[in-house]
């Protein structure tokens, strides 16, 4: 069994205690570095995707980079970097954004070396799975019924009761929380919708961009196979 992707959000933001106030003045160096480290990994990137966050509000100071025709978005303020993407529809995509975190990320860390709050990730899937929404349903209602039902579904005169996931997973050890969500897709051209919500605490294990996405994927290819949705189509 395999499965596709039919869209992918997400949103990745890291808050800075105390603020990062050497941006404050810096905008415009910053503006260059950013271009030439994107340029120099993807020169094709047009310098119109780089702009300068103008504010009176001394938190929303920064810079920003929009990529893949807005659909990603890149911040660095004075208080946090952020970034979120929207409506990645392949692969190819999903990695160009995450090597556009990873990048960005490194750049922050080089550039101003800043006291990092807790790390938060937000990934929304909607999915294609081979056999259908049966297929899922399926699936969910053997790895999420409970051994004892307590609610007897005739009372409110239902014909049928079906299960879904939520669960929590934390290592207080290794500094990290993550919630996972499974349920069929409410939109008609995807399967199932599959939310994952990462928090990795200061001081914890995944210390660095590269071990928090190793991480995130040996978690998401443990969530597949747990779900029973096998693994990632390639195209």
């Amino acid at each position: 069994m395999a499965f596709t992707l039919f869209r992918v959000d997400a949103i990745y933001s890291v808050p800075f205690a105390p603020p990062a106030l050497t941006v404050v003045g810096s905008v415009p160096e910053l503006l260059r570095a950013a271009y030439q480290l994107f340029a120099d990994r993807y020169p094709s990137v047009p310098i119109s995707a780089f702009k300068a966050l103008n504010s009176n509000t001394l938190s929303e100071v920064g810079i920003a980079v929009s990529l893949l025709d807005a659909r990603l978005e890149i911040t660095l303020r004075v208080d946090q970097f952020s970034v979120q993407a929207t409506n990645l529809r392949t692969p190819e995509e999903t990695k160009f954004a995450q090597d556009c975190v990873l990048l960005m990320q490194d750049f922050v860390t080089k550039t101003l070396a800043p006291s990092e709050g807790s790390v938060s990730l937000r990934i929304a899937s909607w999915l294609h799975v081979d056999g259908g929404k049966e297929e899922v349903l399926k699936n969910l209602n053997k790895i999420s019924k409970p051994q004892r039902t307590t609610f007897n579904p005739k009372q409110i005169g239902a014909e049928k009761m079906e299960h879904f996931t939520k669960v929590n997973f934390h290592s207080e050890t290794a500094g990290w929380q993550l919630t996972v969500l499974a349920e069929p897709a409410a939109l008609s051209d995807a399967d199932l919708y599959l939310y994952r919500d990462y928090q990795f605490l200061p001081g914890g294990e995944y210390d660095s961009s590269e071990k928090k996405l190793g991480f995130l994927e040996m978690s998401s290819l443990a969530v597949y196979e747990w779900l029973g949705i096998g693994t990632l189509k390639q195209e």
